[in-house]
């Protein structure tokens, strides 16, 4: 059995051969299965010439892929089954990254043996999560928001070149917040009609472009990616960086820790008859369902225990739910009416409230004694369409005479791009995220004057836009009924 291990407590040579495999697989023609190249285009692949990767910087996705060894690929390739095919805001986002993790693992690690190196050789995580691990002290939690060395920082690192990337705009993740796991471990079911409260993502088709975001993909999975920016923020180049793959392992941790703190994922058989194709490291095509990668001891490997644990906090498995459908009900009180644009600054939604009257939720308990029970409350942000690669944007709330602004979260606009780009697989509608904001508005309520018609939401990114631009078609707040 094969164990998947934290970067940051490997003391062997894992990582020196994964960086002589990616310069080996580097070296490969873009049409080889086993090439670098082809392995990230299985992700996503674009030629867009805009040098929005990251601010001042001239990356495009254009100027990534012409390093390619036999760029350009046949047109014939770029549209078969096998190229641009991740799932992104949708219920299949977790096992075909488990499936394409399975082929790529098994692709660098027959490289390995070739090149000499251990026939044991596994993939690493990168466990940010210890960023907001309570038994490390405040060094090692800001140590966990760094790339492992091995990868560089401006230049890259001797003996470890094929781990660097000229494209890569940050080396440490801004906030603890971007990395943030528990949250999402609390759910209770992996889907549900209201995303806020899906652990693995919203009922769809085949979705290759982002559209409605579960929570584990918004955080922590979307903040890393546009956090790190550059090729990493694009999913049209996001798997050529070599750090994408540990950021995926770690990702697929959390799936088998929230599985082993005793949840289960939905038995709808649409979900688990969906097939995806790939190839194996033999480079011979595969099809593969989603019911037959369920189990990652089953696939061959484990994850070494690691903050979150893969337990639940007493040391036993809590009990299985046994509704994997939420039974919540929400009605939207107030939306806004006309999209607005985001600038690098704070922007400020204007709200339209319905009468009281005319709301089906019972949102009283929001503006009464504090001993009540407050409703749930969501935020949503709908219809969100632009380009470029944006960082963690902010969301808090705060009342319109008051400076106080209150922390709500944060959204990753991972495929904003795409998303707005219509296509013969989407509308180009744009993303769509939603925020828990029942704890914010608990401590909003507690100011004096409170009234939930003067309520104000603020969306505030966390870097400059530079030649990105973001347009939220609507921001609503939705209620428990």
């Amino acid at each position: 059995m094969r164990v998947r291990k934290n970067v940051s407590e490997i003391t062997d040579d894992t990582l020196l051969w994964y960086s002589r495999a990616v310069e080996v697989m580097k070296k490969k023609d873009i049409t080889d299965p086993t090439s670098w190249w082809y392995q990230g285009a299985i992700h996503g692949y674009g030629l867009d010439k805009s040098a929005n990767l990251a601010p001042s910087e001239s990356w495009s996705e254009l100027s990534i892929w012409q390093q390619a060894q036999g760029f350009p690929p046949s047109n014939s390739l770029v549209h078969s089954q096998f190229w641009q095919q991740c799932q992104h805001g949708t219920w299949y986002f977790l096992p075909w990254h488990r499936m394409y993790l399975q082929f790529f693992e098994a692709i660098v690690a027959k490289t390995v043996t070739e090149l000499g190196g251990p026939e044991n050789w596994t993939l690493p995580y990168w466990n940010y999560c210890d960023a907001n691990n309570p038994a490390l002290n405040d060094d090692q939690q800001l140590q966990a928001l760094n790339l492992p060395t091995e990868f560089g920082t401006k230049q890259p690192t001797f003996d470890f070149t094929g781990l660097w990337m000229e494209e890569r705009a940050q080396y440490t993740l801004s906030s603890k917040q971007d990395a943030s796991c528990e949250v999402a471990l609390g759910l209770e079911h992996f889907t549900t009609a209201q995303p806020s409260q899906s652990f693995g993502g919203v009922k769809t088709g085949f979705s290759h472009d982002s559209g409605t975001f579960g929570k584990l993909e918004n955080n922590p999975h979307n903040l890393i990616h546009v956090d790190i920016g550059g090729a990493m923020g694009d999913p049209n180049t996001a798997a050529l960086d070599p750090i994408f793959w540990l950021h995926h392992a770690n990702i697929d941790r959390l799936w088998q820790s929230w599985i082993d703190r005793g949840r289960e994922n939905t038995s709808d058989s649409s979900w688990l008859d969906q097939a995806f194709d790939f190839h194996n490291a033999k480079a011979n095509p595969v099809s593969v369902k989603v019911k037959d990668v369920l189990s990652t001891e089953a696939l061959g490997y484990t994850y070494s225990e690691n903050y979150p644990d893969m337990k639940s906090r007493d040391g036993n498995k809590v009990s299985a739910f046994i509704s994997l459908e939420g039974s919540e009900m929400f009605d939207t009180i107030a939306a806004t009416t006309k999209s607005f644009s985001l600038n690098s600054k704070s922007t400020s939604a204007k709200l339209e409230f319905l009468p009281e009257k005319q709301q089906v939720a019972k949102v009283s308990a929001l503006a009464t004694s504090t001993t009540q029970r407050s409703s749930q409350v969501i935020i949503a942000l709908d219809n969100i369409t632009g380009s470029g690669v944006v960082g963690p944007v902010n969301v808090f709330v705060k009342m319109s005479a008051s400076p106080e602004r209150v922390f709500v979260g944060k959204i990753g606009l991972f495929g904003l791009t795409q998303a707005s780009t219509a296509s013969v697989r989407h509308a180009g509608t744009g993303l769509n995220v939603e925020l828990d904001a029942t704890e914010a508005l608990e401590q909003l309520r507690k100011q004096s004057g409170w009234k939930i018609e003067d309520l104000r939401i603020e969306i505030e990114p966390n870097r400059e836009l530079g030649e990105a631009n973001v347009i939220v078609g609507r921001v609503s707040i939705k209620a428990e009924v």
